[in-house]
C-alpha cells in the first residue's frame, strides 16, 4: 500500500505537474522573471494561502500540530509590501477539515511548498532581480528540511488508515484551489 508521504505524492503527482508548469508561476524557475511578474505571483499565492491557513490553523492545533508558528501569509504580505503592492483584502471561504485525513492533505502542500519554496529562491537569488524580498520562498530557512520531516512524522501518527483517501482527496483539492488562483491572477493581470 506505501507510506502515507508515497501515496500523497502519487495522488498529487499531476496537479503538482500542472502547477509547476502555470504560467504565472513558471517564470520563478524557468527564466524571464520580472518584478511584476514576481509580484504577480505572490499576489496570487497570498490570495489562496490565507483561506487555506484559515481553514487550517485550529483544526491544526487541536490535532496536535502548532500551524500558528508556521503561518505563511505574514512573509508573503512583507514581501509583497516590499514590492509596492497591497496584500489581498478579499478571499474565498474555504471549509476547514472534515477530519485528520482531510487536515493532513490539506497541510500537505502548504508544508510541501516549503521546500519548492527554498529551490526557487536558489534560482531567483542567481538571477538579475536577486535582490526581490524573499522570506516566503525562504521558507524556515535552515529549519525547513527539520520542519517537513517533523510534519510527516505528525502525518503519519495523526491519520488514520482509513482517512487515507481523504488525505490524498483534500491534497489534490488544495492544489487545484491554487492553480484556479493563478488562473484568476493571470486573468486579471495578464
Amino acid at each position: 500500500m506505501g507510506s502515507l508521504h508515497a501515496r500523497l505524492r502519487e495522488a498529487t503527482r499531476a496537479p503538482h505537474h500542472a502547477l509547476d508548469h502555470h504560467p504565472l508561476l513558471m517564470p520563478l524557475v524557468r527564466g524571464g522573471l520580472t518584478p511584476k511578474a514576481y509580484g504577480n505571483a505572490l499576489h496570487a499565492l497570498h490570495g489562496i494561502y490565507v483561506p487555506l491557513e484559515n481553514a487550517v490553523c485550529a483544526a491544526a492545533v487541536e490535532a496536535g500540530f502548532d500551524y500558528r508558528e508556521r503561518l505563511k501569509r505574514t512573509a508573503l504580505e512583507s514581501d509583497l509590501k516590499d514590492l509596492g503592492l497591497m496584500p489581498s483584502t478579499s478571499f474565498a471561504s474555504l471549509p476547514p477539515p472534515k477530519n485528520a485525513g482531510a487536515l493532513i492533505g490539506m497541510l500537505y502542500p502548504l508544508e510541501g511548498s516549503t521546500l519548492g519554496g527554498q529551490a526557487i529562491q536558489r534560482i531567483v537569488s542567481t538571477g538579475p532581480y536577486n535582490s526581490l524580498p524573499m522570506r516566503f520562498f525562504s521558507g524556515y530557512g535552515e529549519h525547513t528540511f527539520t520542519r517537513w520531516q517533523a510534519f510527516l512524522k505528525f502525518a503519519d501518527m495523526a491519520c488514520p488508515e482509513d482517512q487515507i483517501e481523504d488525505a490524498c482527496s483534500a491534497a489534490v483539492t488544495v492544489f487545484q484551489r491554487i492553480e484556479k488562483r493563478c488562473d484568476e491572477c493571470l486573468a486579471m493581470n495578464g
